[in-house]
């Protein structure tokens, strides 16, 4: 049974690293995904300059492409660097966006508690903010801390802002893998924005168009023959989809690399399963021996061991499945996930798993079916 338990055992690892690898494959690109969501890599970015190269967008613009019927939702943004803070003494350096409410479905922002932004807030130049769920876990341990206040320190002064709601924005995963490369979020209205840092011209609009075959030409020529007051001004129109798509395609390489070297368990599993054949080859000469001379054909002894790898191959497979889904569970209930596996890898790991446990099996098979009866009868 020793060479048989050897073979389950390779298999059932090999899988159980596969199960692995798509996983954290899967919840790799998903928090990626919301990372990019977050921080607005999609839709179409559009920004006005002079022939000085200043940066000349403003609301007027935007009320043209608001007018668009090629436009489902835009959103004024402005943004700077402050510091944040709390009632409680927490101070952290912070990246503010000045928004406007429909900026939640542009850039996916996604309410733990409180409210979003809301019209009056614009219209009322607001003293509100929404922060980012890991900016209130830090400061106060809870994600609920609506109704408090936080001070936000600029080069014009000190501004206080009532925490309205927190969202849970992704930036959370990077931002603790890098430190403080990626800074924590504030969101405020965007009127606000240009109160506080005394701001004449937006940043950018962001825009999400109805319909993906609309490009950047699109949007360039409708602002030009729908307004006098940008022909001789240079627009810069960014479909920022493209630069995701860039990003995706190399995360995919990425994660893809991970999964070749998840192969190397594939490759020493069917190898071990190799070995454990021959040892059972060895261990069964005199029953191979006895078979040959009763009359078995090569291929009937070459079956029973490819059957063998077959049963081990199977056995080794549903135990890793098992144990990787009960991982993937364990997972998903400690981190309040909902991971699902990377199908596609798990699938061309399992097949791996399949064919070259077989394929690996093939030698043996074939060596003990032309074992001469007398030398396999031959035993010390």
């Amino acid at each position: 049974m020793k060479p048989y338990n050897t073979a389950i055992l390779s298999v059932f690892i090999a899988v159980f690293s596969v199960c692995i690898v798509s996983l954290i494959s899967m919840a790799g690109k998903y928090e990626i995904k919301r990372e990019l969501d977050g921080i607005g890599l999609n839709g179409i970015s559009v920004t006005a300059y002079n022939s000085f190269n200043e940066n000349i967008t403003d609301t007027g613009l935007y009320n043209l492409l608001d007018e668009c019927d090629e436009v489902e939702s835009l959103t004024p943004v402005l943004f700077d660097y402050g510091e944040i803070i709390f009632a409680n003494g927490f101070k952290s350096q912070s990246m503010c966006w000045g928004i406007s409410p429909s900026a939640e479905d542009i850039v996916n922002l996604e309410t733990v508690s409180g409210r979003m932004l809301v019209d009056a807030d614009i219209n009322s130049t607001g003293f509100v903010c929404l922060i980012d769920e890991n900016l209130a876990m830090e400061s106060y341990k809870r994600s609920d801390i609506c109704g408090k206040y936080i001070q936000l320190l600029t080069n014009n002064g000190v501004f206080d802002l009532e925490i309205i709601g927190t969202v849970n924005k992704s930036s959370s995963v990077l931002n603790s893998m890098s430190g403080d490369v990626i800074p924590n979020f504030v969101y405020i209205p965007y009127t606000t924005m240009e109160k506080i840092y005394q701001k004449t011209n937006l940043e950018q609009i962001l825009i999400n168009v109805s319909d993906n075959e609309i490009t950047e030409n699109i949007i360039v020529d409708y602002i030009i023959n729908n307004s006098q007051n940008y022909d001789n001004i240079k627009l810069k129109v960014t479909n920022l989809n493209n630069q995701r798509e860039n990003i995706d395609d190399i995360v995919e390489i990425a994660f893809l690399a991970l999964f070749l070297v998840g192969y190397v368990a594939l490759i020493v599993c069917s190898i071990s399963v190799a070995a454990s054949v021959n040892t059972a080859i060895i261990n069964k000469r005199h029953d191979i021996g006895i078979k040959i001379s009763l009359g078995a054909r090569k291929w009937d002894i070459v079956s029973e061991f490819l059957l063998y790898s077959f049963i081990a191959c199977v056995i080794g497979i549903t135990a890793g499945i098992s144990r990787g889904t009960l991982t993937l569970y364990v997972v998903n209930l400690l981190l309040d996930k909902n991971y699902i596996f990377d199908f596609r890898l798990l699938i061309v790991g399992l097949s791996a798993t399949i064919l070259l446990t077989i394929i690996f099996s093939i030698y043996p098979s074939r060596k003990a079916a032309g074992m001469v009866p007398v030398e396999a009868l031959n035993r010390e």
